[in-house]
């Protein structure tokens, strides 16, 4: 029995730190939101850098640091840099080996991006980035 309330606990304990560590408590606009409400606008020519942090499965978390190069609404530079540890993860160097196909040399007002290279935990945490890059640049 004392094994069984052991059981219990840690499960209960393992839920409500999940919870707690990946709720939301930002109070930025949904990313959806910002996407459909930019689809024409017309943003500043310039060198603009986000960064976000993200959890994966395994409860690691990262910190992805973006930056867009935009000349007439045209990405024409774009890199990304991990928090220590990232750099190891698989699907973090899929992501990398296959993001800069998707942005370069596309309309900064139509970019959002579906799960590149596999990665859509790094994906969507490039996704955020990007809508705060869209924002900042913003004519």
């Amino acid at each position: 029995m004392p094994y069984i309330t052991a059981i219990i606990i840690v499960v209960v304990l393992g839920a409500g730190y999940t919870y707690y560590e990946t709720r939301d408590t930002s109070t930025t606009t949904p990313i959806a939101q910002v996407a459909a409400a930019d689809t024409n606008a017309a943003r500043k020519d310039g060198t603009y850098t986000s960064e976000v942090t993200y959890r994966t499965p395994t409860f690691s978390k990262y910190q992805l640091d973006v930056s867009l190069s935009i000349k007439n609404n045209i990405v024409t530079e774009a890199t990304v840099a991990y928090s220590q540890g990232a750099e190891k993860d698989p699907n973090a160097q899929r992501f990398e080996g296959a993001y800069r196909a998707e942005v370069i040399g596309k309309d900064i007002n139509s970019l959002n991006l579906s799960r590149v290279g596999g990665a859509s935990l790094t994906t969507g945490a490039f996704n955020e980035a990007l809508a705060k890059i869209k924002t900042d640049a913003k004519a």
